[in-house]
């Protein structure tokens, strides 16, 4: 009977949080479908029509920037990082319920800016999305401030929550299952691609965090690379270059660029989009035989 009355006191509280105004062309995509859908969140309690996820299957999309983010960093903000994020975090209810574990890091490559938030799922509701874990890389600003909703850029990784009952402490996001999704979705995506003439960007890429005493949701080892896009009238029309991290085979990145804002390769294993015209891209690669290989990156324009 208390969960009951819990649950449904959470419920109550569908659609009391601010909404945001929507974006201008959310666009995304994602390794597995069944697992991760990007596309304009549209949740009871977490909507707004920007930037979403599908988790897990739940029928609607969280927003990134109202839900999971804003949530992690106000428990991070009352209690550090590695903190729990409860139902207050995200607008809800004071109820004491541990949702999630959080975390959040920077990054650079070059003169391009990263936040990196990770959330591991402790506690299943049923009126709230399954997490699970969530590691959601953020294109910043010089500053190092996320872009702004209806501009923003964000990909990662997605695992489903562990089996039984996880512990309130542990920096394993489950990212060894099998159903591990790599995804990217953005607010202001390009439908009209630019000329390009050797346009730099300098990007990072996640994969596997929680996996190893190196990459760590409070300090992820992240792959980091330049790729350049040329586009246009008598251009190779392509985007080339790689992606390397320590220990790690480098992954070359070589795709078409077509002109609705978007790029893949021939075999299926790279693609992307352009957002913020063009100032910003993001996409996948999952070209290493196995979900646990495959791999979100994203990053700014450089020149």
């Amino acid at each position: 009977m208390k969960k009951s009355m819990i649950a449904l006191s959470a419920m109550a509280l569908l659609g009391s949080s601010a909404v945001l105004a929507a974006s201008p062309n959310v666009q995304g995509g994602s390794s597995n479908y069944g697992k991760v859908s990007p596309y304009a969140s549209n949740h009871g309690t977490f909507g707004g029509y920007n930037s979403g996820l599908d988790l897990n299957g739940h029928g609607s999309a969280i927003d990134l920037a109202g839900g999971p983010i804003n949530g992690s960093n106000n428990a991070i903000a009352a209690g550090g990082n590695g903190g729990i994020m409860r139902p207050v975090h995200m607008g809800m209810l004071p109820l004491p319920i541990d949702v999630a574990q959080v975390w959040k890091a920077s990054a650079s490559n070059g003169s391009a800016k990263f936040v990196i938030n990770s959330v591991r799922q402790i506690t299943t509701l049923s009126f709230a999305p399954q997490f699970g874990g969530l590691v959601i890389g953020q294109v910043a600003d010089a500053s190092g401030t996320p872009l702004a909703v209806g501009s923003g850029v964000y990909f990662g990784e997605w695992a489903p929550r562990a089996a039984g009952t996880p512990p309130t402490n542990s920096t394993n996001l489950n990212m060894a299952d099998s159903g591990r999704t790599v995804w990217y979705v953005g607010d202001n995506a390009v439908q009209n691609t630019p000329t390009l003439t050797n346009v730099t960007y300098n990007v990072i890429g996640i994969r596997g965090v929680g996996t190893a005493a190196d990459n760590l949701p409070a300090a992820p080892k992240l792959y980091t690379g330049v790729l350049t896009a040329n586009y246009g009238s008598g251009s190779s029309n392509t985007l080339v270059g790689n992606l390397s991290r320590a220990g790690d085979t480098s992954v070359p990145i070589s795709a078409t660029i077509y002109g609705n804002g978007t790029f893949r390769n021939t075999a299926a294993t790279i693609e992307g989009r352009f957002y913020n015209n063009a100032d910003a891209l993001a996409g996948i690669y999952t070209g290493g035989g196995t979900a646990a290989s495959n791999i979100a990156f994203g990053g700014s324009r450089s020149n």
